[in-house]
Order: C-alpha cells, then structure tokens, then sequence
C-alpha cells in the first residue's frame, strides 16, 4: 500500500497544524475507525481538560491500528469533533494531532466544533479513516 501526501503551494500550509491538504491511498484495506473518546479502559473521562481528552482518544485509536496491524503512519483521514468549541481549541487540537502523528507526514483532517457529545463531561471525539 502506497500513502502520497499531498500539500499544494497554491492553499495556505497546513502541515504545521497537524494535517495535510490531502493523502492519496493507493491498493490496500481501508479500515473506519469509529470515534474514540477521553475514556480510559475502564470507561472513565480522563479528565476535563481538552488535552487530556484528545491524549486518551489518541492512546485508544493507537491501540485499535495496533490490532489491525497499523500505526499512525497509516491514517488518511481524522476527523476531531470538540464540544462547546472556542477559538483556543484549535491549537490544542493541533498539537495533539502533531504528537499522535510523531514526525510522520499527517493525515487530511477536519476539526469540527460541536454543542455536545456522546456524554456530558466530553470535550472532544476522534474518528479516523486507516489505509493498510
């Protein structure tokens, strides 16, 4: 399977936020990761900080690619939803993406800004799209 990053000089750089402008999988599986929340293993928030939440779903898809036989290096797109959304959460968001991806050449991405989640306490939900 063959990953092609793609980040046109013709649209503002994304690649310092965490994403690229688009990934072009060739051959291949496509796996569809269902959003993954703050929640440890025991099903508790980790906490209420965004950052915190974003780590623990980062820790969950990280276990899900790592029993399909993936890393992050695999994914071609993520998409983080994050409640009650403000203009500070985007770097938040940001940062957590360029951890999750440590150095590899990022997925496409979407963040998205939403009035509520699954539960009350979440501030953010991570679903990720994984070329194998």
């Amino acid at each position: 399977m063959k990953l092609s990053h793609i980040n046109t000089d013709n649209l503002a750089p994304y690649l310092p936020d965490g994403l690229s402008h688009a990934v072009v999988a060739e051959g291949g599986k496509t796996i569809y990761l269902s959003g993954q929340l703050g929640w440890d293993e025991d099903g508790n928030i980790v906490g209420p900080e965004l950052a915190d939440q974003l780590a623990q779903a980062h820790i969950n898809i990280k276990k899900i690619l790592s029993e399909v036989g993936a890393t992050a290096a695999n994914i071609v797109r993520l998409n983080t939803y994050v409640a009650n959304y403000c203009p500070e959460d985007g770097p938040v968001v940001g940062a957590a993406n360029l951890k999750l991806f440590n150095g590899v050449i990022p997925a496409s991405a979407t963040l998205l800004g939403v009035q509520s989640l699954y539960a009350p306490d979440c501030r953010c939900e991570v679903e990720a799209t994984v070329v194998v």
